[in-house]
Parts: C-alpha cells; structure tokens; sequence
C-alpha cells in the first residue's frame, strides 16, 4: 500500500474521520435526493463528478463525457451516455440553446455541500483542511478544488488496482457504495474495527437506497462470498476480519486523496498521492 495509506490507517483520529467520512456521504444523499442517485456506485459517482468538474471548464459534452469517463475504465462509453440521459431527467444537468450541457445551480449547492462534509471528516486528520472548507462557497476555490480532485482520480485509474475484489462487491453493484457506508456506521467501533456484529435489515436498506430487497441480498451475498461480510444469523451480519484490512485501505484512500487535494490548494503540493491506485466512493 501507499506510504500514505498506511500512515493514516494508523492515526489515532482515523477511525472517527472514516466513520465520519460515511456518515456525511449519507447524510448527504438522505438530503438530496440528486446526490442519493449520485452515489449508488462507482459508475454513478465518476460520471457526475466529472461533469461537475467539464462543466468548470466549459466543455461539458456528450462526446467529452464519454470519453472522459470510458478512459477511467470504470464504466463504457455507452453507459456514461446513458448516465448523462439520466441525470438530465434528474435536474443534474440542463440543456443549453446551444445544445451543450450545464451542471443545474441546485447541484452544484449539493455538490458543495458533499465536498464540505467530505473535507470535514478529512480535517480530523489534517486541521488546515478547515479553511479549504470554508471557501469552497467562492466559485474559483471550488472550480480549482473539482480540477485537483478530477486530475487525481483520472491519473489514479491508469495504476495497478489492489482493490479489485471490493470494487466487485461494493462500489460497482448499484447502491453497493451506500451499503458500504451503512455496514461501516453499523458494523465498527469507534476505532473503525470490527463488532460482533449488528442487526442489518435487508427492508430498510432497499427502502432508504432505493433498490429492491433481492438487490441487496445479492450484493451482501457477493460480500460473503469475497470474505468481506458474514452472515451470522437473521438479519444480523458483521465484517469479515479476512477482508476488512482492504476496507479499511479503502476508507484511507478516499481520506489521503481529500488531503492532497486540500495541501494542494493550499500551496502544499505532496507528490506521492499522484500515481496512487483508485477505488471510487
């Protein structure tokens, strides 16, 4: 794993800036009903960020979109037009006279929303982060924010994926990123270790995400089956300690990249996160 993994993995705050991280990224999408369809997985997620981010620059097209998002090889190009239909009928996206397409004024507030409340489990680990934070309200801080966070998701999809089993059982899977989230608030202490488990209801996760109870006895299933979930009894399921260890390099992944992103801005420009391996949240 990347130096900088590790060395947040083993921070004193990083259980509660990971269960934070979760917490916030469902809070918002239980607010924004925009965000709760944004965040269902892996696919969803690269493709409205990278709109957010196109649309900064001027250049938010079918074609570019398409391109932008098959070459992180995360979703085809087909599928990614098929997302941009979507969150058109959504109120993501509008369509310009010109054809073109712009992010809605009511996204971008979400949006920015999302970030803040990612950046503020992220300040646990590193206070400067704070006054990132508190500027993303001002156009040119948050357009730059987006382009640092774009570029290093983009540069990170060309390295070696230590992750691939977890993107089979998780952050691919519709809704698998937000059962994700939930499994953590449910099924780790404090320290983000963990439990003996908890009760999990199959009805409550298909109602609050949106998704059929089949659905997500599936996803669940394929957790067990790659050893990252067990099935202790009804209803009850708890981490499986032989996959944890890559979730929990996966909840440092996400917090390293919002710290390099917000170093960066703030004239603090760390290279070792650039070429890093990527899962999406």
């Amino acid at each position: 794993m990347p130096r900088p993994w590790v060395e947040i993995a083993a921070h004193p705050l990083f259980g509660p800036a990971a269960r934070g991280l979760a917490a916030n990224v469902l809070a918002a999408a239980d607010d924004n009903r925009q965000l709760a369809a944004v965040f269902k997985d892996a696919g969803h997620y690269i493709t409205a960020m990278s709109a957010a981010y196109l649309d900064t620059r001027g250049g938010l097209t079918p074609t570019m979109l398409r391109q932008i998002c098959a070459g992180t090889g995360l979703l085809t190009a087909n599928r990614a037009g098929a997302l941009l239909v979507f969150m058109t009928h959504i109120g993501v996206l509008e369509t310009g006279d010109d054809k073109s397409y712009r992010t809605t004024p009511s996204f971008r507030q979400a949006w920015c929303a999302h970030l803040k409340g990612a950046l503020h489990a992220a300040a646990m680990l590193e206070p400067a982060l704070v006054a990132v934070l508190h500027r993303l309200d001002d156009p040119a801080t948050y357009q730059q924010f987006l382009a640092l966070q774009a570029a290093r998701f983009y540069a990170m999809t060309h390295a070696p994926d230590p992750f691939r089993s977890l993107r089979a059982a998780f952050l691919h899977p519709l809704a698998g990123c937000s059962i994700l989230h939930a499994l953590v608030l449910a099924c780790t202490d404090d320290a983000f270790e963990p439990t003996d488990g908890a009760i999990v209801s199959l009805a409550a996760l298909a109602q609050r995400f949106a998704v059929s109870q089949p659905h997500v006895r599936r996803v669940l299933k394929r957790a067990e089956a790659g050893r990252f979930v067990r099935h202790l009894g009804p209803s009850r399921r708890a981490f499986d300690p032989a996959g944890f260890a890559m979730i929990r390099y996966h909840y440092a992944e996400l917090l390293a990249v919002l710290i390099a992103c917000g170093q960066q801005l703030l004239g603090e420009t760390p290279t070792d996160l650039i070429d890093c391996p990527m899962s999406t949240s």
